[in-house]
């Protein structure tokens, strides 16, 4: 029994710290870069929540997160889904990703803003994996001026998040012919790629007419989709992640 209360307090502990402490670090307010953000307690919450089966300890707290905004489509509920996401550590290969329901979804930066949330933690069947921060408040730290911008901007993800979308793209890929795109991965075969870091999580197929690097090189490859294909892409090789 102590080693279990012990367990709850110290669980407590890492969601007070990772729902309340903010990077002390100054940002510029705008920029053409996204931001990196590190927070290992963010980490650690988010597997005990979604892969322990912690989340009933948590629900109806407070919470404030600061990280990445994004947004992906999901075809399966016709809904935009937004998140507030980051990583673990500078390894960049394991992330988390905390869906929220949008204040005012006519009035939101662009994605890869760098911003900070605050809400409530809930339990939800309409969140994507059953928990959401809800009456959210979204404070923008760091608007995001891209170089270029996309239908489908998968760049502005992290690779957990941009998985969700490629399946959409390719299990519902009549809703997306036509809509450009961007994305990100390793360079898998002279016309796909995959995740950046873990062999067989997803792959991507595009269509280019340029040169296409050497296998497990980094690279951002844009164009158009059609059927789950990215066509007439370009790919460009990037050591971003």
């Amino acid at each position: 029994m102590k080693k279990i209360i012990c367990t709850v307090l110290a669980l407590i502990c890492i969601f007070c710290v990772a729902s309340c402490s903010e990077d002390s670090s100054s940002y510029e307010k705008e920029s053409s870069v996204m931001p990196t953000i590190i927070n290992t307690s963010e980490y650690t919450l988010y597997t005990n929540i979604f892969y322990n089966d912690y989340g009933s300890r948590f629900e109806n707290q407070k919470v404030t997160k600061t990280g990445t905004f994004t947004t992906l489509y999901d075809r399966y509920t016709g809904k935009t889904r937004y998140y507030v996401w980051g990583y673990n550590d500078n390894t960049k290969c394991c992330d988390w990703q905390w869906e929220f329901v949008a204040p005012d979804e006519n009035n939101l930066p662009d994605n890869g803003s760098l911003v900070t949330l605050t809400g409530n933690f809930v339990k939800d069947s309409n969140a994507l994996d059953g928990y959401w921060i809800t009456d959210a408040t979204l404070t923008v730290i760091t608007k995001y001026t891209p170089k270029s911008t996309y239908d489908i901007d998968m760049c502005t993800m992290d690779s957990t998040l941009e998985r969700v979308q490629i399946v959409n793209i390719q299990n519902k890929s009549d809703y997306f012919d036509g809509k450009s795109v961007s994305a990100y991965g390793r360079i898998n075969s002279d016309n796909s790629i995959q995740h950046p870091y873990y062999d067989g999580d997803f792959e991507l197929s595009f269509t280019t007419s340029g040169k296409v690097p050497s296998i497990g090189t980094y690279v951002i490859v844009t164009g158009t989709l059609k059927n789950g294909v990215i066509e007439n892409a370009a790919v460009e090789e990037t050591d971003l992640y």
